[in-house]
Formats: structure tokens, sequence, C-alpha cells
């Protein structure tokens, strides 16, 4: 296996997008990014690379009291992207700062939310551009079961809409990463995935606010696609405490995750607050199989002394089509 990074030193074209639109990746055209430091290569006779992208740096307002610096829900057009005419099989998000150590609530900086998405093709949930991979602040790593991947198209472009935060009382500057295992697509024996986004806050904007005590946010989708679930992951916010998909036109459990908070000093912030620290994917060959016309169920759970405004329940699956 080879590895290699490549690092986007110069400013990234960035729009700023109302919070409404949190994790939607709204169609636009792209505007070229800058272009890449050359990548230190390291062959071996493995096919499979290991490419970590460098996106950035971006700088974070800082804290104010009680407040977060926020940079709010921002959009990057065409951006780096780890490889042409590939496959991807695995990848695990961070934030670091620019000299390679991570950058976390302890310190101050948050990856509130970043996801990579295309124009290329359309989201089969909710339509408008295809979302391929991603993250909030759990940071986990997602590895597709053997014999699959997420192809990139040649000339496919990549945009990224993130949102980051700092718990600091001075500004940071930070850089999102995200390192990819792929392999070249000629002569390749995986079978293409196609990423379905399972959203209790819907497709209109992911937020939603959760009332005190127990509560589940609910949200069904009709599949349009048959195939075979082989990959899930999810995300929530403080408070947290689950999303499973089930399918209830079967009756079967595809996914169910629990969220652990403040597991490693790394989340637990500068005032003593523990944020998610683990959200383990779901994977298997398969999870379960999914035909046209089957409904889905995402239920996203809190439990909470008080209110949260703006959280979010999410899991990002893959099926591998009929």
């Amino acid at each position: 296996m080879s590895h290699r990074i490549l690092s986007l030193t110069g400013p990234l074209a960035v729009t700023a997008l109302g919070t409404t639109a949190a994790l939607v990746v709204t169609a636009a055209a792209p505007v070229p990014a800058a272009e890449p430091a050359a990548p230190a290569l390291h062959r071996t006779a493995d096919a499979r690379t290991t490419t970590t992208v460098r996106y950035g740096p971006f700088t974070l307002p800082a804290a104010s009291g009680d407040d977060h610096g926020e940079t709010g829900n921002r959009l990057a057009f065409n951006i780096e992207k780890p490889c042409e005419n590939c496959f991807i099989t695995g990848f695990k998000p961070n934030l670091v700062y620019a000299d390679g150590s991570n950058a976390n609530v302890n310190t101050g900086p948050m990856l509130h939310h970043a996801v990579l998405g295309t124009h290329a093709k359309s989201d089969v949930v909710c339509g408008g551009p295809q979302r391929k991979f991603a993250s909030g602040n759990e940071r986990v790593e997602s590895v597709l079961p053997s014999g699959y991947g997420i192809k990139v198209r040649r000339g496919e472009r990549w945009n990224m809409l993130y949102d980051l935060m700092n718990h600091a009382p001075e500004r940071k500057s930070v850089y999102i990463t995200f390192t990819f295992t792929h392999e070249p697509a000629p002569g390749s024996r995986l079978k293409p995935v196609t990423p379905i986004w399972m959203d209790a806050g819907g497709c209109l904007g992911s937020a939603y606010d959760a009332p005190d005590g127990v509560s589940e946010k609910v949200r069904r989708w009709r599949s349009t696609i048959s195939g075979r679930l082989v990959h899930m992951r999810g995300h929530v916010h403080h408070a947290g405490r689950s999303v499973r998909t089930e399918n209830i036109t079967t009756g079967k459990l595809l996914c169910n995750i629990m969220a652990e908070e403040g597991g490693s000093p790394e989340f637990i912030d500068l005032h003593g607050h523990t944020e998610i620290s683990d959200m383990r994917p779901c994977s298997g060959d398969p999870l379960g199989t999914i035909e046209r016309g089957d409904v889905l169920q995402i239920s996203s759970r809190y439990e909470s002394a008080h209110s949260h405004d703006g959280v979010m329940g999410i899991m990002a699956g893959w099926v591998a089509e009929d």
C-alpha cells in the first residue's frame, strides 16, 4: 500500500449559507479551488493507496463568554479529491492544526460538520447533489466490507459544506482532513455502492429542536432503489444517545448506533462539558436487503434535563444496488 498527502495551502473558494441549510449540499457552479501541493508518494506492490487530503486553513472566531465562535455553514467549491477514476473503500475525517496535531474541544476547535458531495449525481433520498462522505466531531473511521467501493468518476467535481466552532477565548487556525483508502477503477473487481442519507431533520434542513427529557425524532423514506445495505455511520449532538435505521416493511433493524460522550480528554471542552466522542458504524455483507418501495425509518434519540436547539440525527449508508 502507498501513502500520500495532498495539502491545499491556499484559500478555498467559499460562500456563506443560511443556518437552515445545515448538511444540505446545494447545487452551484463550482469555482476552482487552490492547486494542491505536490503529493509525497510511497509506493509498494499493493494497488491500494492511502491519501490524506487537507483542506484549509480555516480561521475560527474566538469564543466570547458562553457563546462559541463559529464559521457558520460555508460551502467550498471544486475541492481536491484523493483520486480520479477510482474506488474509495474507507475514509477517516479529522480536524488538525498546521503541525498535524489534533484540534479538538479540549483546546477549542470543534468539527461541527463537514459534508463532501458532488453535483454529478443526484441524492436518491432528497434529490439535489449526492452526499458522498460526512462527519461531525465524532470523527469515526468508516471501512466498507471487502468487495465494495464508492466510485469516483474521472472529472467528477466535489463540493464541501462545513461548519466549524471554537470553544476557546482566542482565534484558532485549523485544517479539515479526510484520509481515504482507494484503488484504481480499471481492472478493479469491486462492486460500486450508492450513498443514502437518512435524516431525522428532513431534506430541507437537518437541524431540529429536542425537548427536555427523553425524546425521539422519526422520519421515513420509501426506497427508490433495491440492493444490499453494507455500511452505515451516525451523527448526533451533545445529549444524543442513539440513532437507528430499520426497514419498516420487513420489520428488520438495519443498524443501531449508540453515542459515547466525553470518552477521552480531547472530547471534554475548556469548561468541562462533554461532546460526542464515538459512534461506532455498522458494517456487514449485508446489514440487510432493501427492495424498491420498502419504507426505511430513522429514529434519533435524545436524553437531557433541558431542551436543546438545532440538534441533528443522521445516518449515512451505502447500498450495493441489484
